[in-house]
C-alpha cells in the first residue's frame, strides 16, 4: 500500500502537468519531508526578492481560476469557491512560509494538510468536469443547452466526501445523462480508475473525493498528460508561445548538464517501435543536437547520452538509428555512431522527462522555469573528444532560446559520421516527411481556441465555465498546425 507521502507526491505532479497542459502558468511544485509533515515546496531563482516571489504566488491562484472559469475576477473566484477551499494553498499563500534556503534563494515551503490535499484533488476533478462539459457542448451546442434549462455548478458542502457538484434541469434528462457518461469516459481513460467515482442525487452529479486515493490512477493521469504535453514539440516555435518555454526548459537541462545541445530536431520513425496505444499518424522522435553557426547538426555521442540518462535515472535517450524512416535517415546522413533520441510517445519516458525538468527548475522573475545548475550534475570535460575538427560557432540557433552558451567546446565539433546537414526549421512541416503525423483528429484545441471557448460562456444564465481542453486520450495528441521540425 502506498503511503500518504507517495500519494501527495503524485498529486503534486498531477497539479504541475495539468497547469502546464492548460498553458496556465509554469510550476515547479515538489514534495519535501518536513519535521512532522510533508511540505509543498516552490523554489525561486536566486535573483528573486520576496515581493517578486509573492507576485508569482498571487499569479498562480489567478491562473488556476482562469483555466476553469470565465468572467471578471470576482465572478471567477465566486465560482471557484463552490468547490475549492479558498482558505488554503494554492489560493492562500501566507508570506510566513516564504523563506531563504542555505544558498540564499527563496522558497515557499508549506505543510501539506487535509485542506491542501483537497485542493490538489479538486483541481483534477475540475479538469475532468471541464472535459465532460466540452463534450456536452460539442454534442448539443450551447444554444440548445441554454434553451433546455442548462446546468450550473453548485456548492460542495460536504468537502470530506465530494470534490465537485453540478446541477441539471430535470426537464431534459438526456443532458445530465450525457454529462455523466462523458465524465465516466474521461475517468475511464486512465489505469486503475475507480468503479464508483460519481454519486447521483436526483438532478445533481457529484465527483467523490476518494476517486484520487489510488496512486496508480493519479500516476496514469500524470503519464498520459505528460505524453500529450511533449507531443507539442511537433510545432514550430512561432505557432505556440507556451511550447517555446517548455522546449527551452528541456534544451536548458541538456546544456546545464555539460552538453552544447541548443536545438531539438523532430524526425519521422518506423511504426515498429510505436506503443500499441499510439495512432498510426504519431510516429516521430526528438533528436537533441547543437548547431553553432554552421550548416551541420552535431548530435549526442554515446558518452553524452549515457551521462544524460544517468541524470534522468532511466534510458530516455536511446540509439534509434535503425527506427528512423529511410528518407529521413538519408537526409540526415547520420550513420556509424548511433542516433540518440527521445521517444515522446512512450509514457514512461515523458513522465520521467517532465518530472526531471520540473524538479530541476526554479521559478524566475518572468514566472517561467529555469534549470538550476546546482540540481543537474555536469558532464566531466575529459569524457569529451579532445581533438576533433571544429565547426563554426557563431552562436546558438535562433530556435534554441539560448544566448551566451559556451563555444568552441569539444561537443560543438564535428564527429566522424555523427553530423548532418542542418535541416531548415520547416523541413518536416505540413506536407513533408511525416505528413500523416498531423494531429488533426486528436480533439485537442490550440491554446487560443481554448481561451475563446472559455470566454464564450459569459451569459446571464450560467451554463458552466469551462476549459475547452480535452483530457489526454491514450491515442491522441494536441491539435497542431505542423508535424515535424527543428525546434
Amino acid at each position: 500500500m502506498p503511503n500518504k507521502s507517495e500519494i501527495n507526491r503524485e498529486l503534486v505532479r498531477a497539479f504541475n502537468v495539468v497547469l502546464h497542459y492548460n498553458d496556465a502558468i509554469a510550476t515547479n511544485l515538489v514534495v519535501e519531508k518536513g519535521s512532522y509533515k510533508d511540505h509543498i515546496v516552490i523554489s525561486f531563482d536566486k535573483n528573486m526578492n520576496k515581493e517578486q516571489c509573492m507576485n508569482y504566488l498571487n499569479k498562480l491562484k489567478g491562473s488556476i481560476v482562469n483555466v476553469f472559469y470565465n468572467g471578471d475576477e470576482d465572478t471567477q473566484y465566486n465560482f471557484a469557491k463552490l468547490s475549492f477551499d479558498m482558505n488554503s494553498f494554492p489560493f492562500k499563500c501566507d508570506k510566513k512560509f516564504l523563506e531563504k534556503d542555505i544558498k540564499g534563494k527563496y522558497k515557499f515551503s508549506m505543510p501539506i494538510d487535509n485542506k491542501v490535499v483537497f485542493n490538489l484533488k479538486c483541481l483534477l476533478a475540475n479538469e475532468f468536469a471541464a472535459n465532460a462539459k466540452r463534450a456536452l457542448i460539442k454534442e448539443y451546442d450551447e444554444e440548445y443547452v441554454v434553451e433546455h434549462g442548462g446546468c450550473e455548478e453548485i456548492e460542495v458542502k460536504d468537502k470530506k466526501t465530494y470534490l465537485y457538484a453540478i446541477d441539471f434541469d430535470l426537464d431534459d434528462k438526456k443532458l445530465q445523462d450525457h454529462f455523466k457518461n462523458s465524465l465516466l469516459s474521461e475517468i475511464g481513460k486512465h489505469t486503475k480508475c475507480p468503479k464508483e467515482s460519481l454519486e447521483i442525487k436526483d438532478n445533481e452529479i457529484y465527483i467523490k473525493s476518494n476517486i484520487f486515493d489510488e496512486i496508480e490512477f493519479i500516476n496514469s493521469i500524470v503519464r498520459n498528460t505528460s505524453m500529450v504535453e511533449y507531443r507539442i514539440f511537433e510545432v514550430s516555435n512561432s505557432d505556440d508561445l507556451p511550447s517555446v518555454d517548455r522546449k527551452f526548459s528541456l534544451v536548458d537541462l541538456f546544456c546545464k548538464a555539460g552538453t552544447l545541445v541548443n536545438t531539438i530536431m523532430r524526425v519521422p520513425c518506423s511504426d515498429a517501435i510505436r506503443p500499441k496505444f499510439v495512432t498510426k499518424g504519431e510516429k516521430s522522435i526528438l533528436i537533441p543536437g547543437s548547431n553553432y553557426g554552421s550548416d551541420k547538426l552535431i548530435i549526442l555521442k554515446r558518452e553524452e547520452a549515457d551521462h544524460l540518462n544517468k541524470i534522468f535515472g532511466m534510458d530516455v535517450l536511446n540509439n534509434m538509428e535503425d527506427y528512423i524512416d529511410d528518407d529521413a535517415r538519408s537526409d540526415l546522413k547520420l550513420t556509424g555512431e548511433g542516433i540518440y533520441a527521445i521517444d515522446c510517445a512512450d509514457r514512461d519516458i515523458t513522465y520521467c522527462v517532465m518530472n526531471k525538468v520540473i524538479e530541476s527548475s526554479v521559478i524566475n522573475k518572468d514566472h517561467k522555469l529555469s534549470i538550476d545548475p546546482a540540481r543537474v550534475p555536469a558532464m566531466k570535460p575529459q569524457t569529451l573528444a579532445p581533438s576533433e575538427e571544429k565547426v563554426g560557432t557563431d552562436g546558438p540557433s535562433a530556435d534554441s532560446g539560448f544566448g551566451g552558451s559556451p563555444k568552441n567546446s569539444a561537443i560543438g565539433k564535428s564527429h566522424t559520421g555523427n553530423s548532418s546537414k542542418f535541416l531548415r526549421p520547416d523541413y518536416y512541416g505540413e506536407g513533408k516527411g511525416g505528413g500523416d503525423a498531423s494531429a488533426k483528429d486528436s480533439g485537442f484545441g490550440h491554446s487560443s481556441a481554448r481561451s475563446s471557448a472559455r470566454s464564450s460562456f459569459n451569459k446571464p444564465k450560467t451554463i458552466f465555465n469551462q476549459s475547452s481542453i480535452s483530457q489526454p486520450d491514450q491515442s491522441s495528441s494536441k491539435k497542431r498546425t505542423s508535424t515535424c521540425c527543428i525546434l
